[in-house]
């Protein structure tokens, strides 16, 4: 009777980490920053309706100062809006926040503003500034450890899918 084990070689993590395989802790922070950043793009409906505004009162002439180009108003074109997210973005988006349920509850708020920080452009997250909203008086080092901790839980859970080629398999 023929034994049909087939025997893997040992898996090196830093290998993997290099050929892109595992996403290491800053790979994930920047992940949920990208997140954060596309769910800032979607288009938030109610907001829209309240800032409707006709067109008609801008185009009026309220006098004979000439054409509208002629009034001495500003002309000059508006800043460019961001792209509307797309559904990959928002695939990408919502696979990146499931990652964070596997902190424990009381960390992810520690999450969700350290990653708000990070992705207004601060260069490190301002722990003595996160102390009030995390109801801590004292202790900007314990929040960056607990920081730290309930992010490997992140990790964890992201490098939990190992995907290979197309098809992606939960360990």
């Amino acid at each position: 009777m023929t034994d049909n084990t087939i025997f893997y070689p040992p898996i090196d993590p830093s290998l993997e980490r290099e050929e892109g395989r595992l996403l290491s802790f800053g790979d994930v922070e920047e992940r949920l920053v990208e997140a954060m950043l596309v769910m800032r793009r979607m288009s938030d409906r109610e907001a829209g309706w309240l800032r409707v505004k006709a067109c008609w009162p801008d185009i009026v002439r309220e006098d004979d100062r000439g054409d509208y180009d002629a009034r001495g108003v500003d002309m000059t074109a508006p800043a460019p809006r961001p792209l509307p997210a797309t559904r990959r973005d928002i695939a990408e988006m919502e696979e990146a926040f499931a990652w964070v349920l596997a902190a424990p509850d009381r960390d992810r708020r520690l999450i969700a503003l350290a990653i708000t920080c990070l992705a207004n452009g601060a260069k490190a997250v301002p722990w003595m500034q996160l102390r009030k909203p995390m109801g801590v008086k004292l202790g900007a080092h314990g929040l960056r450890k607990r920081y730290g901790r309930a992010m490997h839980c992140v990790v964890i859970a992201a490098n939990a899918r190992i995907c290979v080629g197309a098809a992606c398999q939960t360990v």
